[in-house]
């Protein structure tokens, strides 16, 4: 059984267990026919004891996406490694971005209202999630091209603004709502296309 990425572990257990269920009631039912009753069954407590952690499923699906660019963050911060060739290090960060959540919900029946809910209930999450992933990105980038292992020139030097628009196309990739294996395809053609343009000549 798939779950969302683990909050740190400073966080209550029964969260966790909570932001579990939901994840596989959303995933399996769709967010619409999705239930706090099936949320609280799902994490083994009464659906008075949910109500004191949350109020209501949006609230719920606002911290599921909260967890998500958490963990995204960590993870692409992990792939860009300096030094490490730039198509190889986006080729894994991009993946890593995506991460087991997304994976999820392309494979899933309701992949698409969920997507659609993220962008309904939690748009400011993601705008913000993304706006940190793109300073992660640009963070990097400035740093290899001060080393003088990325050519930045052909962008403008812009590396924040080169972030934004990779952050941008990925997005786009995941627009048409395509199944996983399409997607890590396309993303994997799109690092490619980046770390071949921010290549030193040599």
């Amino acid at each position: 059984m798939t779950h969302p990425p683990h909050p740190p572990t400073d966080h209550d257990p029964r969260q966790k267990a909570i932001l579990g269920a939901a994840f596989d009631a959303f995933r399996n039912y769709g967010f619409r026919r999705t239930s706090m009753e099936d949320i609280a069954r799902g994490a083994g407590m009464s659906r008075a004891a949910l109500y004191l952690h949350y109020r209501n499923k949006e609230d719920i699906f606002r911290s599921l996406a909260g967890y998500y660019y958490d963990t995204a963050e960590a993870a692409v911060r992990a792939e860009l490694h300096p030094g490490r060739p730039v198509d190889e290090a986006l080729r894994a960060a991009f993946e890593v971005q995506a991460g087991e959540l997304f994976e999820a919900l392309l494979n899933s029946p309701h992949g698409e209202e969920l997507l659609d809910t993220k962008y309904a209930q939690a748009a400011d999450v993601a705008e913000a999630g993304e706006a940190r992933l793109a300073a992660i990105y640009a963070g990097w980038l400035a740093e290899e091209a001060v080393a003088g292992r990325v050519d930045l020139a052909p962008f403008g030097g812009a590396a924040r603004a080169l972030a934004e628009t990779m952050m941008t196309a990925l997005h786009g990739l995941k627009a048409s709502k395509p199944d996983h294996a399409s997607y890590r395809a396309s993303a994997d053609r799109l690092a490619a296309l980046f770390g071949r343009a921010l290549r030193v000549a040599g």
